[in-house]
């Protein structure tokens, strides 16, 4: 759907050691408990420090580790929005997937914030990944319920692809290019990644498949496992965020194939309508003609012939009845067809932060 989805902000970290140094104990005179306090929170924060720090010395200095302690202190330090933490529980997110979202600070952004931090020039931009931060926009709409939740996701793929050493990225790139090689050229994904700089694809088919495929291969489902508890829970939230719009391309679809075979037979018909009007004129001009110059043996050749004209002109009649019948629920289905164009460009508006309502 996008370059997609997602990011947060978080918010200023609250005090993380609200009753420490005798919060609940009466407070001497001579030292004030908002100094205490205060002092508290310095070495609660210094002690986190020596913590993550014993941590890293302790453990083998390889990058994932080094990238881990880091997330981990951004958590601590800065602790995620109840946004975000709400994010996380609908998303199912692993231990691993919580820190990974809370240390990418995932900002869901008004239009205004959002094309701040997510400037990309393209038609439909939902989220981004910039900076090891995630932002969303804030999709509002019930009628694409669903679209936060699945931008956050995707964005969180990237991340958590940001943070692959080089032996994982490469395992995981042929196990999604593996996959990918099956999908039809039909496929929705197939034809906008290939939109994408080479450069980009692998990462951008990481998240894609994660949120929006199902029945992927073993190893590549237990990649995604470490990430989301659920991941059918991740994968509703991105087909009920499209439902709406998929359910007005069906309908538009369906209408303009109905409308483009309607249009052709009315032409064919109407066209042969018009030749045999024309011919019964021409028959009855000259019928008149030898009715005129007594050009009948009898009568009964003059009401026999008469008959026939008659016949073809109330067949002739039938088919004008029938043509404009035709015609008018061809016109019914065309305005249906711009009304439903109409509604689906208004819902799709929500998904443009440029254009918000």
């Amino acid at each position: 759907m996008t370059d997609e989805l997602t990011d947060r902000f978080r918010q200023p970290a609250s005090d993380p050691f609200p009753e420490e140094f005798g919060s609940s104990q009466p407070v001497p005179p001579i030292r004030p408990r908002r100094r205490r306090r205060h002092v508290g929170r310095w070495v609660g924060g210094a002690l986190v420090a020596l913590l993550v720090a014993g941590f890293v010395a302790a453990a083998p200095w390889d990058a994932g580790r080094r990238q881990a302690y880091a997330d981990q202190w951004i958590v601590w330090t800065d602790p995620p929005s109840a946004r975000a933490e709400q994010l996380a529980e609908e998303l199912t997110l692993t231990e691993t997937g919580r820190r990974i979202f809370f240390a990418s600070r995932p900002q869901v952004d008004d239009a205004s914030d959002f094309q701040v931090h997510c400037p990309i020039d393209a038609d439909v931009v939902l989220g981004c990944y910039d900076r090891q931060r995630i932002y969303v926009y804030d999709v509002t709409d019930d009628r694409l319920a669903g679209t936060v939740e699945a931008t956050a996701a995707h964005e969180l793929l990237h991340a958590v692809y940001d943070r692959m050493d080089a032996d994982e990225r490469s395992r995981i790139d042929a196990l999604v290019a593996s996959y990918v090689a099956t999908l039809p050229e039909t496929d929705a994904d197939v034809q906008v990644v290939a939109g994408y700089p080479e450069s980009q694809r692998a990462d951008e088919w990481h998240s894609r498949l994660g949120t929006g495929h199902d029945g992927l291969p073993a190893e590549l489902e237990t990649h995604y496992a470490e990430i989301f508890g659920n991941r059918t829970q991740v994968l509703a939230y991105a087909s009920g965020s499209t439902e709406q719009l998929d359910g007005y391309s069906t309908r538009i679809e369906q209408l303009s194939a109905e409308l483009d075979a309607a249009y052709a037979d009315l032409e064919a018909r109407s066209a042969a309508y018009d030749a045999d009007l024309a011919a019964l004129d021409a028959d009855i001009d000259e019928f008149n003609e030898r009715a005129d110059a007594g050009d009948f043996d009898s009568q009964q050749q003059f009401e026999s012939e008469r008959q026939k004209l008659l016949d073809r002109q109330d067949a002739l009649e039938d088919d004008r009845v029938q043509l404009n019948a035709d015609v008018d629920s061809y016109n019914d289905k065309l305005a249906e067809l711009q009304s439903l164009d109409a509604e689906r460009a208004e819902l799709f508006s929500h998904l443009d932060s440029h254009s918000a309502p």
